[in-house]
């Protein structure tokens, strides 16, 4: 029997509980709500700074609750209101739902709610930073690195006239770049033999719970999330015709669409200061996600920090070093 890894509840209640901030529409034409829960001394009247906690999961499973996810970050990120900080968990469409950018829009309506009704939730809109594990942090990485891309923003739940910029952004182990999962990813995956992992990218065939297996090349989240999942498809596919590069073909519009939602499309010294970290023995995303992403933002001139760790796999900690790493980064530039 494999042991589960415990779930990471926090240690308090919300003081505002499911905080509806847009209603939305699924792939399948039904109405969804997403909601919110924000964590914040009840004694607080001031606006003070805020993080916003993107949940990881392969797009494909987590929850706004906290109720599935086994990653350490938002139970450790909620300690933080003893300090003045408001710690957000928010909703976004799983990929199973809706795909990209669905899910990126909806992150962006969340900061854009929370800037429209900073006075209601004592914040500071000029102090908001995001924190991401795993996919999370792929959707932490786009809401800070294209902010400014209109064709990007979407207008889940309105107030346009608010920015989705934020301030600050930590990363652990996220996906940064949708056509650069290569054969290695896949053999890493498909050879892992952590069966309490559940891996969001890659190859071989994995249960994700209840007994449901799903094919890790054909169908893994990504595939899903780009709507070219299925028999002959998947993301080794896709980056295949991405280097053919005959944008003729109908499955361009896959390759465009990974291109638009990879954080590292959108590259450039202006973005928010980041902190990229990632574990050396990720069997899930290749370090080299981290690494070539972090490179190309300092060659840019962005202020951005790299850290591995060199035992380290794919949560739910990458030790608490460099966990605590990340939330003094982000306290000291909220």
């Amino acid at each position: 029997m494999k042991k589960e890894k415990p779930i990471c509840l926090p240690d308090r209640a919300p003081r505002y509980e499911d905080v509806l901030f847009a209603n939305v529409i699924l792939d399948n034409c039904k109405s969804f709500e997403l909601k919110m829960d924000i964590y914040q001394s009840p004694e607080q009247t001031e606006p003070g700074p805020c993080i916003v906690y993107f949940f990881g999961g392969g797009w494909l499973w987590g929850d706004y609750k906290q109720k599935e996810n086994r990653a350490v970050y938002f139970r450790d990120l909620v300690k933080l209101v003893d300090s003045g900080f408001t710690i957000i968990s928010p909703a976004y469409r799983l990929v199973d739902q809706a795909i990209f950018p669905a899910a990126i829009h909806d992150c962006k309506g969340a900061i854009r709610f929370l800037k429209a009704n900073s006075n209601t939730y004592h914040i500071d809109p000029d102090r908001i930073g995001t924190l991401g594990n795993s996919a999370g942090g792929h959707l932490a990485a786009m809401v800070a690195m294209s902010a400014n891309r209109k064709e990007m923003e979407g207008n889940v739940g309105g107030n346009l006239e608010y920015s989705s910029t934020i301030k600050a952004a930590a990363l652990f182990y996220a996906p940064l770049n949708l056509l650069d999962f290569n054969e290695e990813c896949n053999e890493n995956v498909a050879g892992t033999k952590n069966t309490d992992k559940k891996p969001e990218i890659g190859g071989g065939k994995t249960e994700i719970g209840q007994g449901k297996f799903i094919d890790m090349v054909e169908n893994s989240p990504d595939a899903v999330a780009l709507g070219f999942a299925g028999p002959g498809k998947g993301t080794s596919v896709l980056i295949k015709i991405a280097q053919a590069g005959d944008q003729s073909v109908p499955e361009w519009k896959h390759v465009e669409l990974a291109r638009a939602c990879s954080p590292i499309t959108y590259i450039n010294e202006k973005c928010p200061p980041m902190v990229i970290l990632h574990g050396e023995q990720d069997p899930v995303v290749p370090i080299r996600q981290s690494e070539v992403f972090y490179k190309a933002l300092a060659a840019a001139g962005a202020d951005v920090t790299y850290v591995s760790k060199s035992f380290a796999g794919h949560g739910p900690s990458i030790g608490s070093d460099a966990d605590r790493l990340a939330y003094n980064f982000l306290t000291s530039r909220l």
